[in-house]
């Protein structure tokens, strides 16, 4: 199974994001050692050309991906042990499931992000 491109979509400017940014880099070493992922953290001001009709709904978003899959993108709370609980189940998805996923994640408009960083 391909690795997951976990990033976090933030903005310089909002505090909240900021102060995120040292718990969501933590994660890594918080994952089983069997998750292979890539971390990306993206300031939506610095890749807004990238982006395109992208608008966060709020601060920080998750958006996870594998291979060209989005499978996750959503804003979530500042809890690491929600971010883990949900990168690991993630992780474990593949086949319809992933598909499944696939299919609801590209309503959130985010283009690929291999394209971001």
């Amino acid at each position: 199974m391909e690795p997951l491109l976990v990033a976090c979509l933030c903005a310089q400017w909002c505090g909240i994001c900021r102060d995120w940014r040292a718990s969501f880099e933590a994660l890594a070493a918080q994952l089983p050692p069997d998750v292979a992922v890539r971390w990306a953290w993206i300031d939506v001001e610095d890749r807004a050309d990238a982006l395109g009709d992208f608008e966060p709904p709020n601060f920080p978003v998750l958006a996870v991906q594998r291979g060209g899959d989005l499978l996750y993108c959503a804003p979530l709370p500042q809890q690491p042990a929600l971010w883990l609980r949900v990168l690991t189940e993630l992780a474990r998805v593949d086949g319809a499931a992933a598909r499944q996923l696939a299919q609801q994640a590209a309503k959130a408009g985010l283009p690929d992000l291999r394209s971001l960083i």
